[in-house]
């Protein structure tokens, strides 16, 4: 979940795709294609958008500075 929650939130500025995450974690395309939490879209071949869902889960941003 934890790492689910990790990619959810480098989306938050837009779709990527799995191996733009792969620092955040190393099964990022593992999370995206099987969307356990509902969190994910696939937005067109190898891009992956979050759904409403994905974005009440990683909840209000901080402002930036």
């Amino acid at each position: 979940r934890q790492e689910a929650l990790a990619c959810a939130a480098a989306m938050a500025d837009g779709p990527k795709r799995p191996r733009d995450l792969k620092t955040l974690s190393p099964r990022a395309a593992s999370i995206l294609q099987h969307n356990y939490y509902g969190w994910f879209a696939r937005a067109e071949r190898g891009i992956y958008a979050l759904t409403e869902a994905g974005l009440a889960a990683i909840g209000p941003l901080p402002a930036a500075l």
